[in-house]
């Protein structure tokens, strides 16, 4: 399987869990469902990418380079959903942003220990 290959599977997984999350949470901010799904998706477009085809370059150990990518993932996020959601306080997404993150990294660690290649 090639990289790019393990990168959109970790993409879908890190999307759909975050998801599962945010769109209910986002409901008192958007009334369309299909509309919080598609920021969120975004979000994750923005930040996903570059955890795993950029910050892999950087010649860091596994733990630096982990606790970069998420620090990323979660300051794009928090500007993402401030950005699509103008009502949304800065420590509401830096909230949502971290417990959505907290999430997929969970169930990516998850699904790897029991064999799942992500």
């Amino acid at each position: 399987m090639s990289y790019v290959d393990l990168w959109f599977r970790a993409f879908v997984v890190t999307a759909a869990s975050e998801g599962l999350l945010l769109v209910p949470l986002l409901r008192k901010l958007e009334s369309s469902w299909l509309r919080r799904a598609a920021c969120v998706l975004l979000a994750n477009l923005a930040s996903h990418p570059a955890v795993w085809f950029v910050f892999t370059d950087f010649g860091l150990t596994y733990a630096y380079r982990f606790a970069l990518s998420e620090a990323w993932a979660v300051a794009v996020e928090v500007l993402a959903y401030r950005l699509l959601f103008s009502k949304l306080t800065m420590r509401k997404a830096l909230l949502l942003s971290l417990a959505a993150n907290a999430l997929s990294v969970s169930f990516g660690l998850t699904l790897r220990s029991l064999g799942v290649r992500l």
